[in-house]
């Protein structure tokens, strides 16, 4: 989740490590990295959106749109 709403980065990375290092130069140190078993996008939304249902119990909330699209680079 970033500002409110759930962010897939696509596409799939080969590292946790590698994952954490493009959500720090696009989000800053707010978000979260999690180790899907899939490369799919599809399958990789719909698992994230399971894992914020059973952290929430908010059905509204695992329900919303997710943002797929790459985020703009950050001006240094």
């Amino acid at each position: 989740m970033h500002e409110g709403k759930l962010v897939v980065f696509k596409p799939a990375y080969n590292s946790e490590e590698e994952a954490s290092e493009y959500g720090f130069r696009h989000l800053g140190s707010n978000f979260e990295v999690t180790q899907l078993t899939t490369r799919d996008g599809a399958e990789a939304t719909r698992a994230i959106k399971r894992i914020v249902f059973e952290r929430t119990s908010s059905l509204d909330t695992a329900l919303k749109r997710a943002r797929h699209k790459l985020p703009e680079e950050k001006e240094t």
